[in-house]
């Protein structure tokens, strides 16, 4: 079900913004950043966290935005951003709280914040993470995305990009890491500035390193989260409620 966690919350320079609910489980979020006076809804931080777990690293809304584009139509602006934050499904056995939390250097006019919540039946968790060093290894991977921190397009950033998994190993430039951004997205307005660089049937230990001299300076990453045995018995429950619910 859809609910709302808070509407038309402005954000003053240098603060943020807190919003929870307290759902059994939790499937997607969405933001709207507005600053039609200015020039900020892209240059925000968003930080997700169920309970004390991190599910979004403080991720910043740019590289949300080439995260989002790979599964919404959205018309993004430096003065009106949507970001859609897909989370799979993360089950709450232990009641925790949703926390999602927007940090903004400079002023916001509004953000809106809701959640996707307690749909039923079991679904894979992920987590979103953001990484700023040319070398680290992401575990339980499921694909990553690049981009340069200052907005700049990388669609000629002709440095390499090196991928090891224990299944495989390749080197693409982030110029290829970009033709194929731009074959699998669904919005295009910034087309040129994201890059694809991998993209696993099943999650696998991945190490990226590139060049510092690169255009493109960041990854974000979506990893699978570990399931639990109460995740599983709660996903379950929900599962057979809902089938009651429908007379089945």
């Amino acid at each position: 079900m859809l609910v709302s966690l808070g509407t038309n919350q402005a954000i003053g320079a240098g603060s943020s913004a807190t919003f929870t609910y307290s759902p059994n489980s939790l499937q997607k979020v969405f933001l709207r950043l507005e600053d039609p006076t200015g020039t900020h809804a892209l240059t925000p931080t968003v930080t997700v966290q169920l309970g004390s777990k991190v599910i979004c690293n403080g991720a910043s809304a740019w590289g949300l935005v080439g995260i989002t584009q790979l599964q919404a139509n959205n018309n993004n602006s430096t003065g009106d951003n949507m970001l859609v934050l897909d989370f799979g499904s993360h089950e709450c056995p232990t009641n925790d709280n949703l926390y999602v939390t927007v940090f903004s250097a400079n002023a916001i006019d509004a953000v809106d914040c809701s959640a996707l919540v307690d749909e039923p039946g079991l679904g894979v968790p992920v987590r979103i993470t953001e990484y700023s060093d040319n070398t680290f290894t992401s575990d339980n991977s499921l694909c990553g995305i690049s981009f340069a921190s200052n907005q700049a397009e990388t669609d000629e950033d002709a440095y390499n990009c090196e991928v090891r998994t224990a299944l495989y190993s390749s080197a693409p430039s982030f110029i290829s890491a970009n033709s194929w951004y731009r074959s699998e997205e669904i919005s295009r307005l910034f087309d040129t500035n994201f890059g694809l660089i991998y993209k696993n049937d099943v999650p696998l230990r991945t190490t990226i390193n590139y060049s510092a001299s690169a255009a493109t300076d960041r990854v974000i990453t979506i990893e699978q989260d570990p399931v639990t045995r109460k995740d599983v018995a709660q996903g379950r429950q929900s599962a057979r409620l809902a089938r009651m619910q429908a007379g089945r």
